[in-house]
């Protein structure tokens, strides 16, 4: 089951569904236009309620760790996918060692939409190899 919020340009909370079956979470992110609200936030010439506008998932894994997916608008059809998740790192100056980074973050930004798709189907069929395979560290050109 999966914890869902959806946070709108044009309101000022985001609205949260819980306890989302697989069916349910495709469904409303489907539901969103991308390039819609970046086209009516630039036709309103105002700001908007809220600038950072997204679709957040999450979930439990098989050791009861929270991961999260979410995606966000960016411009036009493009989006920023960060994906969240406990990780080992390697820390220390001199002598390194792998330490668990319980937040560990991964964020592209300026990506299509199919790849969110193919990364939303992967996070909620617990595909982690895919994220891992997929996902960089990635800023706007």
């Amino acid at each position: 089951m999966f914890d869902i919020a959806i946070q709108s340009a044009f309101t000022h909370s985001p609205v949260t569904y819980t306890n989302c079956n697989a069916e349910k979470a495709i469904t409303l992110y489907q539901e969103i236009d991308w390039a819609g609200i970046y086209r009516q936030i630039e036709e309103s010439g105002s700001s908007p309620e809220s600038p950072f506008y997204y679709y957040e998932i999450n979930r439990r894994n098989q050791l009861g760790e929270k991961e999260t997916l979410c995606i966000s608008g960016d411009i036009g059809e493009l989006v920023g996918i960060a994906y969240q998740r406990p990780k080992m790192e390697r820390k220390g100056f001199f002598r390194k060692k792998d330490v668990l980074n319980p937040e560990y973050l991964t964020q592209m930004n300026g990506m299509d939409a199919d790849l969110a798709f193919s990364c939303l189907q992967a996070f909620i069929k617990g595909d982690t190899g895919f994220l891992e395979q997929n996902m960089y560290d990635k800023e706007e050109n």
